[in-house]
């Protein structure tokens, strides 16, 4: 069951650097109660249907947003006899007053654009042990807990989730990203990814952080690494079909282990019928994966593109 009451709103009056601002804010509410999954210790983890349990949560969530639109100088007002009572004459005193009083504006700016998004969501759970699934001790993933974040939260019944914040800004030219995640059992914050980026003509520059804590004790003869902190740059040029030459490149480090954990350098050179890229990789994950990666990619103007670099793999 989901209620959803009606979104607030409100228009400033103030236009900061001639722009309109509108804010928005649209809460949510919703139930949830799943029953049935009797054997679920005996079910084999291979999709999402797999990590069903029984729950009975109600999840509660709140969203803010904030518009803009630019007010255009060259907007085309005009009057339009349609304002008008029924039977009164635009060309009377009285019916020339009324349209001077119901001018209208044709705004040729644009439609407006959402500057600022901030999500903030927790669950209370009144079926704390999922009808029998959680295992004490260990990180729990069900099927009402990956919808809300993507941290494995559960190591002990509890009756509150840890509470979600997503806030986005993007301008013109600029990205903001910080995803947070509070548990306030545990009095810690789970993980925190930031991200920030900033588009120049061709340049694009970015950089991120992100913080990591593993939920739950490790074993005592464990050595596995609990706190994560993680840092990204990456500098870029062109795009992928702009000519001539365009490059990107990408490093990430971890402050925990004091040593760069990932490079990536990518290069390409259009012509007008065709184009070829390289892009070179490195990969330090101690025992998980190290190894060095090369890949290219020759691309056909309308033929195709052929080479082991997918789009997805591209930095631009």
């Amino acid at each position: 069951m989901q209620i959803r009451p009606p979104t607030l709103a409100r228009i400033f009056e103030h236009k900061p650097f001639g722009y309109v601002l509108k804010h928005t804010i649209e809460p949510q509410v919703t139930y949830r109660y799943q029953t049935g999954i009797h054997n679920y210790s005996d079910i084999l983890r291979f999709d999402y249907r797999d990590i069903l349990a029984d729950t009975n949560e109600v999840e509660y969530r709140v969203v803010n947003r904030l518009f803009a639109k630019k007010t255009s100088s060259d907007s085309e007002c005009f009057q339009h006899p349609k304002y008008l009572p029924e039977g009164e004459s635009p060309d009377s005193e009285r019916g020339k007053a009324m349209l001077a009083a119901h001018e209208v504006c044709d705004d040729r700016s644009g439609p407006a654009r959402e500057l600022i998004t901030w999500e903030v969501a927790q669950k209370y759970y009144m079926n704390t042990t999922w009808g029998g699934a959680l295992v004490p001790g260990t990180r729990n993933v069900f099927d009402s807990t990956v919808d809300l974040t993507g941290i494995a939260f559960l190591t002990e019944p509890r009756l509150f989730s840890p509470i979600v914040s997503r806030l986005k800004i993007s301008t013109w030219s600029t990205d903001f990203q910080w995803a947070l995640d509070y548990d306030p059992v545990l009095h810690q914050v789970n993980a925190s990814t930031i991200f920030a980026g900033y588009h120049w003509k061709d340049w694009v520059f970015g950089g991120g952080q992100t913080y990591l804590v593993l939920p739950g004790e490790a074993p005592a003869n464990s050595t596995a690494q609990d706190v994560f902190n993680q840092y990204r740059l990456m500098l870029g040029y062109g795009n992928m079909n702009k000519r001539g030459i365009n490059g990107a490149f990408q490093i990430g480090l971890d402050s925990q282990v004091g040593y760069v954990q990932y490079v990536s350098m990518q290069s390409t050179y259009n012509w007008d019928c065709c184009g070829v890229t390289f892009e070179y990789r490195r990969f330090a994950l101690g025992t998980v994966r190290n190894e060095n990666v090369y890949k290219f990619a020759l691309s056909l103007t309308n033929i195709g593109t052929f080479g082991n670099l997918r789009r997805v793999d591209r930095l631009y």
